[in-house]
């Protein structure tokens, strides 16, 4: 085992992408997500990244098109006193291989190639040297995920709405856009009324006229590559003219009831300022006010 001391000699592991076929220049839409090197159809293009021990960190591979990709992790160890003998490779979490590890100059490498044809090649990948810690390295081999403005909308009849969703590095072959209604899926073209799409390179925008409440329902933007789709859900949610109304109702509803409730706290308040007025007996004196006033306290004490 290595301990606190033998954590320390353990410096990176040295991932290593390899994608073997027909590479384009690094401006290409059609290669990874890191720079590329320039060369002819049967040329290694080979993508770097260190990654510090006690650091996790997810390598990035994007795919559009079918390829041979091989996946190399490379450990670096700065010590003799022990070096992995057993790697294993996992594809999201499910063991995929398991081979023994061979050290060259202090480095020990893994490797897995396989074809990218389509989705279902897509996941997430890991690399496990079976040191103590276990080191791993991970790369995350996907279609490019496209964005969207938004995936929720909320609007009123009558309203005009543009859905936009796009990819900024990738240029997909082409742009699929579809309705989500009871339970099934319906293609929308620009031959479909009060639908019009405008997409360019790495955009596309869904335009809706004057919106109703059918319109509500979940619309799928796709973005079609030679090995499959990158799609995302945008929800649209379309609100009658009365549903509009109800918010400005309940605000003033609840203005008049704060308005009745605060005069009738005042009008009570000033009740009970208000002084008490005494009415003397017409036509009487002090002197005969004072001398019924002990009189009638005379009466009370007998």
């Amino acid at each position: 085992m290595i301990g606190p001391l033998g954590k320390q000699t353990l410096s990176a592991i040295l991932l290593i992408i390899s994608i073997q076929g027909v590479v384009e220049p690094s401006n290409s839409h059609h290669a990874t997500s890191a720079p590329v090197s320039r060369g002819d159809e049967d040329r290694l293009s080979v993508v770097e990244i260190f990654l510090l021990l006690g650091f996790n960190e997810t390598k990035k591979v994007n795919i559009t098109m079918a390829t041979k990709i091989r996946l190399s992790c490379n450990l670096t160890i700065l010590t003799t006193k022990e070096s992995p003998t057993i790697g294993t490779w996992k594809k999201d979490g499910n063991e995929i291989g398991k081979e023994e590890v061979v050290s060259v100059q202090k480095e020990a490498s893994l490797s897995h190639e396989f074809d990218f044809q389509n989705g279902s090649d897509a996941g997430n990948y890991s690399c496990i040297f079976d040191t103590h810690p276990k080191l791993e390295g991970r790369f995350e081999v996907q279609i490019p995920p496209i964005w969207a403005k938004s995936v929720s909308l909320t609007r009123s009849t009558g309203d005009q709405v543009n859905l936009t969703c796009g990819s900024d590095q990738y240029a997909p072959l082409n742009w699929i856009w579809s309705k989500e209604a009871q339970s099934s899926k319906v293609i929308l073209s620009n031959e479909t009324e009060d639908f019009y799409i405008h997409s360019n390179v790495n955009k596309s925008t869904l335009s809706i006229k004057s919106i109703i409440m059918d319109d509500t329902a979940y619309y799928r933007c796709s973005a079609h590559y030679a090995v499959g789709d990158s799609t995302l859900r945008i929800y649209l949610k379309v609100h009658g003219l009365t549903a509009a109304i109800i918010p400005f109702l309940c605000i003033v509803a609840e203005v008049l009831v704060l308005v009745v409730v605060i005069l009738a706290c005042e009008r009570k308040m000033k009740q009970k300022e208000e002084p008490i007025d005494v009415i003397f007996p017409n036509n009487l004196t002090t002197e005969e006010l004072l001398e019924s006033t002990e009189n009638g306290a005379r009466h009370r004490n007998v």
